[in-house]
């Protein structure tokens, strides 16, 4: 277990540059930044370093949201997705061939660079990142700069990510785009992990259910912190935080094996996606402590043990791997290894869902989740992005072009230095 930690801590030192913090090795498909992965990866290398003091940690997490700060959307671009106050999905200064010899090309800007901004929840987990830092550091300095970054965020949420201003955070592919993008703009972002069992895409705009939770988290932090700065508008924003959980516990609730559980989104029509994912989980990593010590998350109380509940019998989970991304039992379900948000098993879910499970007080389940997903990472000997199970052993992921799992994955690396750090 210590030659594993210290694996995945050199990981991350070797992924973080003056560009912030790459989602993959280099020579990876994903060797670049992401928004959201950056994101994510800071706030579990925030936890870590919570507990350990370790300056490097710190350091590390501070480049990485001053990189996120510096190529926030700043105009609108229907061909890139940029929107003023969006954080940015993926950006390549070079490398990035296979993606303008698409049949649709992705959009580059004037200067060469390929910027993105096709992700609908890069915003909220930035900042949350962001808040983090600052709780844990009261960096003076990096707030200057970041102050600005995050209010133009807020209002990105609660205007182009709100389009319909019913306190449900949805995106779209804009229909006058002609260079290509992303259909899917969620954390699982391929697209048939949203196609119905007819194969069919759902109707834009799309909500994700993970997105209300970040969003709702962003809101509510940052609402605390405006309290006493800009009064009038931490009032509005704590209002439309109020509004978001109160529409999410109206419009993505269902019931399934006789607990209480959520939808994978709602589409255009506000009709429910049912398809049975882990992502509704990822609700309990976005959690907030209140003064009285209360946490609280965007599902109402009454609602987070049915979740948890279910998401650990076992068409979700196997004590050998962790929790897939999507239930077995559903109609999109892949067990092959080509699937790769539809069944699978990804580091970075089991280590979100494990941080949750203990934001809540469920240290059993959260050891036992523990403990299966530290397993194949034994086995692959490396923060790989994501694996499969069959019956004999651990599959690696492999798409039908022949694009395979990436091995150095930053959240990753995160998430199991996380689990192995005692946090």
């Amino acid at each position: 277990m210590n030659e594993l930690k210290t694996k995945m801590y050199e990981s991350l030192l070797s992924l973080s540059n003056d560009e912030g913090i790459y989602a993959s090795g280099k020579e990876e498909v994903y060797g670049c930044l992401f928004g959201r992965d950056t994101a994510i990866t800071v706030l579990k290398l925030l936890k870590v370093a919570e507990r350990s003091g370790d300056p490097k940690l710190f350091d590390i997490s501070k480049k990485g949201l001053k990189a996120l700060v510096s190529c926030q959307g700043q105009e609108f671009n229907i061909e890139s997705g940029e929107q003023p106050g969006k954080f940015i999905h993926e950006l390549r200064k070079d490398g990035y061939e296979r993606l303008v010899k698409l049949e649709k090309p992705w959009f580059v800007y004037p200067d060469n660079i390929l910027r993105n901004y096709d992700s609908v929840d890069s915003t909220p987990l930035a900042l949350n990142a962001i808040w983090t830092y600052w709780n844990l550091t009261k960096d003076e300095e990096f707030m200057r700069l970041a102050e600005p970054a995050v209010e133009k965020g807020i209002s990105w949420i609660t205007t182009y990510g709100d389009m319909d201003h019913d306190g449900i955070v949805e995106y779209e592919l804009d229909p006058k785009r002609t260079f290509g993008g992303l259909a899917v703009q969620s954390w699982t972002d391929s697209n048939e992990s949203l196609r119905n069992q007819d194969g069919v895409f759902p109707k834009y705009p799309i909500a994700p259910v993970e997105t209300q939770a970040f969003a709702w988290l962003a809101l509510t932090e940052w609402a605390g912190y405006f309290k006493n700065k800009k009064p009038a508008f931490a009032e509005m924003i704590g209002k439309k935080a109020d509004e978001m959980k109160s529409a999410f516990n109206e419009k993505f609730l269902i019931e399934d094996d006789g607990l209480c559980f959520a939808a994978q989104a709602l589409d255009g029509n506000k009709i429910r996606i049912n398809t049975l994912t882990a992502n509704p989980l990822l609700a309990l990593w976005s959690a907030h402590r209140r003064k009285n010590g209360k946490i609280e998350c965007i599902f109402s109380d009454e609602t987070v043990n049915d979740v948890v509940l279910r998401v650990f019998k076992e068409d979700f989970f196997d004590e050998e791997a962790g929790i897939r991304t999507m239930s077995n039992r559903s109609k999109t379900y892949n067990s092959g290894a080509d699937s790769y948000h539809n069944g699978s098993f990804w580091p970075m879910l089991n280590g979100l869902v494990y941080e949750g499970l203990l934001n809540f007080g469920y240290v059993l389940e959260a050891f036992k989740l523990k403990k299966a997903s530290l397993k194949p990472i034994k086995y692959f000997g490396s923060p790989i992005e994501l694996y499969l199970r069959n019956s004999d052993s651990y599959m690696e992921y492999r798409s039908p072009s022949g694009q395979t799992s990436c091995r150095t994955q930053a959240w990753s690396a995160a998430s199991i230095l996380h689990m192995l750090s005692g946090s």
